[in-house]
C-alpha cells in the first residue's frame, strides 16, 4: 500500500483517533464509492467539494487527518493525491487517459455549440454525464440538456435535430461515438431537477445537477442553479463556478433575434403544432416498446428519451 505522507497531511495514529468522527468517515466513503462506480478516483479537494450528505462544517486538514486514518484502517489508499479503494490503483491511469479524451469532446462541443446556440428560442445548452466531469470512455457519446422557451420545445428540437444530422454527429442507431445525444429538453418551466429525484435519495441526479456544464446560456443557468440550489443543499452539496470553465459568451447574433420573431407568432404556433402532432405520436409509440427500465418524458416542457435508466442500478451497487 502506497500513501503519500507529509508535514501538513500527516497526524500521529493517536491523535487522529481521537478525533475521528463516524459520520465524516461515512460520508468520505460513500462520496468515494459512488465515483468509483464510473472509474473516476477523486483527489482529495475534489472529496471535500463532492463530499455526499455532510452536514457539519469542514477543515481540509481535518479531511486530510481522516484520511489518513482510513488509510491506517485499510478502508482507502492515497496514492498522489488521489484517494481510492483498496485495488483500484489502475484508476489513476484511467482518469489521466480519459482527460485527453474529454479534451477532444470539449473541442467538438465547441464547434458545433456555435451552431446549436443560434437556433431560436434554445435558451441553455450544457454538457451532462461523463463528459460534464471529463471523465468520457473510448466509447463515449456527449449529452446534451437543451432549454428552451415555452412553447416552442418541438420547434426548437427540429431544427437542433437537422443541424447535427447535416453535420453527420447526432447520435442514432450504432453511431454512437462522440456524436452528440439529444435525449433530454426542458422548457424553463422545468428547471427543477428535484421533480425527477428518486426515492428515498437519489445521488446520481443530485451530481448530475451539480456537475451540469453550461456552454451557452448563463442567464438560463444562473435560474438553473436558483431551482436547484436548495434541493442539492439536502446532499450538502453547492454548485461551483468551476461548471462555467466551458461557457461561451457572445453576443446574440441578430438573425436569432430576426428568427424568434418570425417564429414567434402565428407561423411559430402553427409549426409547433404540427411537429408535435407528426413526432409525439411516434415517439409515444416507441416508448411502449421499451422495457421497465426505461423512463421516457413526452410532455409540453419536458423531452426525456431515456432508453434504460440506470440511476436505480446505480443506487443500489452503491448501497451495496
Amino acid at each position: 500500500m502506497h500513501s503519500t505522507h507529509s508535514p501538513d497531511n500527516l497526524v500521529e495514529n493517536d491523535e487522529i483517533d481521537s478525533h475521528i468522527k463516524p459520520a465524516l468517515v461515512a460520508s468520505i466513503l460513500k462520496t468515494i464509492r459512488f465515483y468509483d462506480l464510473f472509474d473516476f478516483p477523486l483527489k482529495i479537494d475534489e472529496v471535500q467539494n463532492y463530499l455526499y450528505a455532510y452536514k457539519d462544517p469542514l477543515h481540509i486538514k481535518e479531511l486530510r487527518a481522516t484520511l489518513e486514518y482510513m488509510v491506517k484502517e485499510g478502508q482507502l489508499e492515497l496514492i498522489k493525491e488521489y484517494c481510492l479503494l483498496p485495488n483500484r490503483q489502475m484508476l489513476i491511469d484511467t482518469r489521466k487517459g480519459r482527460k485527453f479524451i474529454a479534451e477532444k469532446f470539449w473541442n467538438r462541443s465547441k464547434l458545433y455549440g456555435q451552431y446549436m446556440r443560434a437556433v431560436p428560442f434554445v435558451k441553455m445548452i450544457s454538457i451532462c454525464n461523463n463528459l460534464s466531469y471529463d471523465n468520457p470512455s473510448e466509447q463515449s457519446d456527449i449529452d446534451l440538456f437543451i432549454v428552451i422557451k415555452p412553447g416552442r420545445m418541438w420547434l426548437a428540437r427540429f431544427f437542433i435535430t437537422l443541424i447535427l444530422q447535416f453535420y453527420g454527429v447526432r447520435r442514432h442507431g450504432q453511431h454512437v461515438v462522440g456524436r452528440f445525444c439529444l435525449s433530454f429538453f426542458v422548457t424553463e418551466n422545468k428547471l427543477a431537477m428535484s421533480e425527477l429525484a428518486l426515492k428515498p435519495e437519489d445521488p446520481y441526479l443530485a451530481y448530475w445537477t451539480k456537475n451540469l456544464t453550461p456552454i451557452y446560456g448563463e442567464a438560463c443557468y444562473e435560474t438553473f442553479k436558483e431551482k436547484n440550489e436548495g434541493w442539492l443543499k439536502t446532499y450538502n452539496l453547492a454548485f461551483t463556478d468551476h461548471q462555467k470553465r466551458h461557457m461561451y459568451f457572445y453576443k446574440e447574433r441578430k438573425t436569432k433575434r430576426f428568427a424568434e420573431w418570425v417564429f414567434g407568432g402565428i407561423v411559430g404556433n402553427f409549426a409547433e403544432w404540427l411537429l408535435k402532432q407528426t413526432f409525439k405520436r411516434r415517439t409515444l409509440s416507441r416508448s411502449k416498446k421499451l422495457g421497465p427500465k426505461s423512463n421516457v418524458v413526452v410532455s409540453d416542457d419536458m423531452l426525456k428519451f431515456h432508453d434504460h435508466d440506470r440511476r436505480r442500478e446505480f443506487y443500489e451497487r452503491w448501497k451495496s
